[in-house]
């Protein structure tokens, strides 16, 4: 494989077997209102997380620049192009969570992520989401671990 070559989605049984054997990197993307008091978010229809309102992101491919898996997923799970210069590196966070999309297998993620701000406006969803809606960075119902990336967003584009 050419160094430059980027890989792509594994089969499901590859997939499984990387999961059960070792934390995967994903890409995270935050997408905040200009004034930076609104959170877009995906309501997910698979595990982890199925039914929740979530982060938009995804695994990170072999060669794969971070910036450039950011604006993938943008594209991918939002309809949204973006450059790597619109996007604004935040952190990293360690996630476990005991549920996966296999049976029996925990999700154990090294995410890294990033925010820019987007208007609303036309965007499209994946099908790994059912439905997309904008949503108050203060609102307490929110997923601990998207108030976390939240508060991440906030300090660094102060």
């Amino acid at each position: 494989m050419n160094r430059n070559d980027v890989g792509g989605p594994l089969p499901l049984d590859r997939y499984r077997a990387a999961m059960q054997e070792l934390p995967l990197v994903t890409v995270d993307i935050i997408f905040l209102s200009p004034n930076k008091t609104k959170i877009l978010l995906g309501k997910r229809t698979n595990e982890p997380y199925a039914g929740e309102f979530y982060s938009f992101g995804g695994r990170l491919y072999k060669n794969e620049g971070f910036k450039d898996a950011a604006c993938r997923i943008a594209k991918e799970e939002v309809g949204i192009s973006l450059t790597p210069d619109e996007i604004t590196f935040v952190g990293v966070l360690n996630e476990i969570n005991d549920g996966s999309i296999f049976e029996g297998i925990n999700y154990h993620t090294v995410d890294v992520y990033f925010v820019c701000t987007i208007e609303s406006g036309t965007t499209s969803l994946d099908s790994q989401h059912s439905e997309m809606r904008w949503f108050s960075v203060d609102d307490a119902n929110l997923h601990p671990n998207v108030k976390v990336r939240i508060e991440g967003a906030l300090r660094v584009l102060k």
